[in-house]
Formats: structure tokens, sequence, C-alpha cells
């Protein structure tokens, strides 16, 4: 009774036990996924708005700026005066004219990044900079606007005033392209050095560039309708350049950082890019057509590579460089992105200061925050009156609009991942300097401005090629092997079976150094060695298996059965040292004497040093030991009463092995081979020290790539957290952690079946 009792005992404490343990994993897996989820989360998130204000103005400003904390504006009038504005209560805390427009009024402005250049209603132009400082007493802090003024120069002797401007510049140049009333499209180039006695020296050039565009209007221009001639004249006024029977109008100027190209947008939706890289020689470069409308705005992202045009029906594109051999120039303009349309004509566009993200706002009084990369436009906004002047806060959590009805609008955004979409993470998107949309992930750059291609195609597609050749070389070799081992190996020598159990303990870093720095330079050196060298070892077990033939019965019998695998072991070994020994020999024969020549002429196909065969041996090996390890205990455990019957009925072992073990053990092996698939995708080190982590797409034996699971080991360290990077790569994690879910879930629901179809023989 006693015994009976502690039986039931044990039996009960073994089910709780059991039951406790598999629920408390599965609790554990929820939690990492609901873990990983919760960082995955925010990039669901779309912007928004998290505070409005809106200040009164004493005037219709031309222009406005912010300061990096968001708390002073200031306000350009055309009259010359600048207010700056506390954004807190809207008290005026300071005012400032501009005395070098000399009475004039300001007729237009260029504000590059709080850098202003003002064109007057008589022809001249004055540079004014604005900078916010930082002072504290007594552990309060002060923000003291300062302002900075040039002396103005005459740009158009015959005083006209100047309906657009554009400026750049740096220490030692500064250029600058303005359009008069007269029609005049002048380039002004100013340089500053020091003379030979250390003074320091101004010198200007001014060049009249107007007929660079005039001789490119045919007499078949198309004339504007009525109502959008309309539109474009009062919210954009333009200028006519004359000199044929018909007139162009231009209708927006810009001038990118590098000071090499300015683009001229007209009337007629054409964009005339003119280069200005020699500024005694401009000459126009190319001249495309962008819009059935007028071209009404045009300006640069950050790092002036994407050109953006806005245009009189509200479209808002994104333009980039292209190469193009049959150019003349060797590049061409083509449009890359298309954003939501305003349906009106867009009257201002502000881009970003921190990434390829810019603010439109058009006539019809909508504001919208858009991102390049991504083609969103991630919040649209709306005034009541036409906006007259736009900012975007350097830190982009901020959009200030002025509107005609003298009013300051505010609008703190939160936007921390506006690069993020479903396309840019599993789409083609066409990113700056590539000549058509493509699959990249290329997370970080030299620059400050550079685009991040966070695309998670590249990382899925190298995870699945280093798993596929790892199984395509581990699957037969460990499955063979257990079959061997379970059915035709002496029991005396099944010894074998914890040596190969052993292989499964070696680190993964251990297996990644190996392979990096001895098997791929091995491989590399001894490549058609390697290619020889499986049809040399056919070659020689079909030698060996007809020497044992030979073998006379009474020697054989010495020998315990299965024995005759030492056998093969010299025969093999010989074969790799032949294979090696000729490499010389076999490159001549199979290569023509060069194998990454041959490769590359006859394959098309190219060389590097660690690629994915070199992953495929080594991920394998480190796979071998599961596959076969529970393969082989599938295979043990078929009831010798099958095994018995197959042979009593005159099948041979082999027969046996094929048609009654193998079926049989067929839920085990699948176990095995979901085991080993699981371990190579979620293997880390030998990805990443055996490859070239290049994340590419081709699924060429000799290149490298990179893995999802490799990537978040180099990534990790170098994201900030919180940050889009930071959030990818658990997205990636997240990835891996739903595939193996499935996979696994489906690899126990086909275990199950056919576990249930094979019990029944």
């Amino acid at each position: 009774m006693r015994s009976l009792k502690r039986r039931k005992f044990a039996d009960r404490a073994a089910h709780w036990v059991i039951t406790l343990g598999g629920a408390a994993t599965v609790f554990v897996i929820l939690v990492f996924f609901l873990f990983i989820f919760l960082e995955v989360y925010p990039l669901l998130k779309g912007a928004k708005v998290v505070k409005e204000n809106a200040l009164p103005l004493h005037g219709k400003a031309v222009s406005i700026g912010v300061d990096e904390r968001q708390e002073i504006v200031y306000s350009v009038y055309k009259d010359g005066d600048i207010e700056f504005i506390s954004l807190s209560n809207g008290h005026i805390f300071k005012r400032h004219h501009i005395t070098g427009l000399n009475g004039s009024a300001i007729a237009s402005i260029d504000n590059d990044n709080n850098h202003l250049v003002l064109g007057t209603n008589n022809g001249s132009i004055l540079k004014i900079s604005i900078d916010f400082s930082e002072s504290f007493d007594k552990g309060e802090r002060t923000v003291l606007p300062e302002v900075s003024e040039e002396e103005s120069v005459l740009i158009d002797d015959e005083k006209k005033g100047i309906d657009y401007i554009t400026s750049r510049g740096d220490d030692t140049t500064k250029v600058t392209g303005v359009l008069t009333e007269s029609g005049r499209l002048i380039l002004l180039t100013s340089e500053f050095g020091k003379t030979f006695f250390g003074q320091e020296e101004k010198r200007e050039k001014k060049k009249d560039i107007t007929d660079l565009i005039v001789r490119q209007v045919t007499l078949k221009q198309s004339i504007p309708s009525q109502e959008e001639a309309k539109n474009v004249e009062t919210y954009n006024p333009t200028t006519n350049l004359t000199g044929l029977e018909n007139e162009v109008k231009i209708t927006s100027l810009a001038l990118d950082h590098c000071m090499k190209s300015l683009y001229v947008g007209t009337s007629s939706g054409e964009i005339f890019h003119i280069n200005i890289k020699d500024k005694e020689t401009p000459f126009l470069q190319e001249k495309v057509k962008a819009s059935d409308k007028a071209v009404t705005a045009l300006c640069f992202l950050l790092g002036d590579v994407s050109l953006i045009v806005g245009d009189g029906g509200g479209g808002v594109n994104v333009w980039m460089q292209v190469r193009d051999e049959k150019s003349s120039s060797g590049w061409f303009l083509k449009k890359a992105h298309t954003l939501k349309s305003h349906n009106a004509p867009v009257l201002a566009i502000v881009p970003s200061r921190r990434d390829k993200g810019f603010v439109t706002a058009a006539s019809n009084g909508t504001i919208h925050l858009n991102h390049a990369t991504s083609e969103q436009t991630l919040l649209n906004l709306e005034t009541k009156s036409i906006p007259t002047a736009v900012t975007f806060s350097p830190k982009a959590d901020g959009i200030l609009i002025a509107d005609s009805n003298s009013k300051l609008v505010q609008w703190n955004i939160s936007n921390p991942h506006p690069e993020i979409s479903h396309k840019t993470l599993f789409g083609r998107v066409w990113y700056e300097g590539y000549e058509k949309p493509e699959f990249v992930w290329q997370s970080s750059g030299g620059t400050d401005d550079f685009e991040p291609k966070l695309c998670l195609v590249p990382l899925i597609f190298g995870t699945i090629k280093g798993t596929l050749y790892s199984m395509i070389i581990a699957v037969p070799i460990a499955i063979l092997a257990a079959l061997y081992t379970s059915q035709f190996l002496h029991k005396t020598l099944k010894t074998i079976k914890p040596l190969i159990e052993i292989m499964a303990a070696l680190p993964s870093v251990i297996l990644g150094f190996l392979a990096g720095l001895w098997l791929a330079p091995l491989v590399e050196r001894e490549f058609p060695a390697m290619v020889a060298m499986p049809f040399l070892i056919i070659i020689s077990i079909a030698i060996a298996f007809y020497l044992w033939k030979l073998l006379p019965t009474q020697q054989k019998g010495k020998y315990r059965y299965g024995a005759e695998a030492l056998f093969l072991i010299p025969f093999i070994i010989g074969a790799v040292y032949a294979s090696i020994l000729f490499n010389s020999v076999f490159e001549s024969l199979l290569f023509s004497g060069d194998y990454r020549e041959w490769l590359s002429n006859i394959l098309g196909l190219k060389y590097d040093q660690r690629n994915a065969v070199v992953v495929g041996f080594t991920m394998g090996f480190a796979v071998i030991p599961l596959i076969f390890t529970v393969s082989e205990d599938a295979m043990s455990n078929v009831p010798h009463n099958l095994v018995s019957a197959s042979l009593a009925l005159g099948a041979t072992s082999w027969q046996t092995a094929i048609r009654v073990v193998l079926p049989t053990a067929s839920p085990g092996i699948f176990s095995a081979v979901m085991i080993g698939f699981g371990r190579a995708v979620g293997e880390t080190m030998i990805v990443l020290m055996a490859t070239g982590n290049t994340p590419i797409m081709d699924w060429n034996l000799f290149n490298g790539f990179r893995a999802l699971a490799a990537n978040i080991a180099v990534e990790m360290p170098e994201a900030p957290d919180g940050g889009t990077l930071y959030r990818v790569l658990f997205l990636a994690a997240l990835l891996l952690f739903i595939t193996t879910f499935i996979i696994n879930t489906l690899a126990e629901m086909i275990r199950q079946k056919m576990r249930r179809r094979y019990s029944k023989l």
C-alpha cells in the first residue's frame, strides 16, 4: 500500500511539475514576445500634433524663423522690421530694423537656416544673419537673438525690383541668383580672401544668364489657362522673359549648397538646369518637363541631392539626378517620389535640417508634413488664410506658419520615425544616388545628411540563403550518417555517436573564428581541388567497395559486421590528399589556369573569400550533430519486430532501412530537421565572422550576405536607445521570433500527423 501511495504521489508530483514547467515556459515566451513587441510598437505610430499655439503679428510676415528650443520666433516684415517674439506668452522683447534697406522695401527673400538674403524693390540685395546665443545668470538661461547685416549690393542697374532670389555660400564664396522685374536672370558671385598684406578682400562678379533660357523657348510654347495664370499671378508673381514672339514666365529658383547648379522653374511646367560650376561660363545642362502646371516652388532636401518641385495644381514631387550614359553630362533629372497633392498652388517648401522630411504650404491654407524616402504625408494641417511664410524648427519638432491675416500659428509635433513605412521596410525604394528603386540596408553613413536605408528584405534574403546552403550540406550527411549508425554499424563501434554529439558543444564563436581565418583562405587557395574533391571521393569509394568484394570471404569474416566503414577511411583520405596535391592541375584543366577569371567571364560570378560556401560548410558542421542525434534516436527506436519481419520476408538490410525504418522514423527525422533549421536561422557568430556581412541579394555561392541575427549583433551596440534603428533591429528580432514560432508550430502539426499515420503500421 505504501509503495502504491508513493507511486501515486510521485505521479501527481511529476504531473504538476511538468504542467507548471510547461506553463512557465509558455509564460516566458509570451513575456519575451510582449517585450519585443512593445519596443517595435512605436514604429507603428505616425506623426501627431502635441500642441497648437496661435499668436497675433503686427503685419504680414515675409519670412519667419525659430530657435532650436522653440522659445523665440522672429518675424520679418516687408518694410524691414524684425520682431523677436516669445512663443510662451506672445511678448515682443526685441525689435530690429534693417538699416541696409535705405528706405526701400523687401520684394523677395530667401531664408537658408536663418541666413537671409533680401531682394529689394530698387534692385539691391542685402544679406543678414540671425543667431540665437544663450547665457546663464544665477542658474537661469536666457536666449539672446543677434542680427548681423552685410552691406547692400546693387544687382540691377535699372533699379528694378527683384521678384525671386536664391542664395548659398560658405566661408570663401557666395553665389546669388536673382530674377528682376525687367526679366533679367542675374548670377552674382562673391569671393572672399586676403590680400598679400593680410587685408580682407572681396571680389564680386555679376553675370546676366537670361539668354540661356530665352534661347530654349520655342514658338509653339503652350499658354497656361486663365484660371492657372490667375492662381499663379495671385500668389506667385511671375516675370516675363521676352525676346521671342511668345513669353516664358519664371516662377521659381533654387540653388544647391555646392553652388554648382541653378534650377529655374517656369509657368509652362519646365525646369531648366543651369550648370554654374564655372561661374565665368555657365551653360544650360538640361531642360525637363516637370509638370503640366506652373512650377511654383523649388527647394532642395537636406544634402542637396533631391529637388522638391511644387506646381500650380498642388502636386509635390521629388526629382533626383540619375546616371545616364546617353546624356552629354552623364546625368539627367528624373522624378523619384510623388507626395500627396494640395489641390492648390504650392507656395512654399521648407526642408528639415535633420532628415529627408519637408513641409509644404499651399494657397488654400493646407500645410503638409512630408517625408521623401517613405513617400508619406505624415500630417495634414490647415490655416484659415493664405500662408505668407513657413518655417520648420531645427529639431523637426515644430511647424510655424505666418498667414495673410497677420497671425502666427505654431504646431508642436511628435514625429520620431518618419522614415518608416511598410514600403521602406519591405519594398523597393528609390534612394538618393541610385538609378532605380532597390532593396537596400545601410543604416549609417559618413555625413549628417545621410539617408538611412532600412529595408529588411536583404537581411531576410541573407537569412534564407545561409540557412538553405547549410541545410543542403547538413541534412543529407546527418540523416545518412544516422541511418548507417543505427542500422548497419556494429554495436561496439557506436561510440562514434557521442563523439559526433561533442561537435554540438563547440562554441559558435570558435567555429566562426576558424571559418573566417582558416577555412575561407584555404577554400580560396584550394578552390579547384574543392571542386574536384567530391568526384575523387566518389571514385575512391567505388574502388574501395570493389576491392572489398575481391577480398576472400574468410578474410572478410574476421571483421565484425559494419567494420567495412573503416576500410573506406584511407581511400577517402587519399582522395582528399590527391585533390589538394593536384590543385594547380585541376585549375589548368577545369578553369583555363585561373578560376577567378573563369567564373567571372564564363558564369558572370564574382568570387569573394568569405562567401556562402564557407558559411554552408561551417554552419552545416554546427547543425549536423543536432540532426544526427535526433534522427539516430528516432531510427534506433523503430520497433525491432518491424525490422525483423521485413528481413524475414526476404528484404535486404538496405531495403529494410529505406522502406521500413525511414518511413517509421520520419516524424522524428522531421523534428530533427526542424531543430537544425531553427539553429541555422538563429545562428549569429558563424555568419558574422565567416561572411563579408554584406547585405546583398544574390544567390551566388561565392559572395557573402548578411542575416537578421548577425545584423542585430553588429548594429545593436551602435543603435541609439529608442531611435529608429534601435526599433527596427527589434523588429528584425520579432520577425525571427514569429518565423521560428510558425515553423515550429507547423512542424509539430506535420510531425503529429506523420506519427499517427505510421503508428498504424
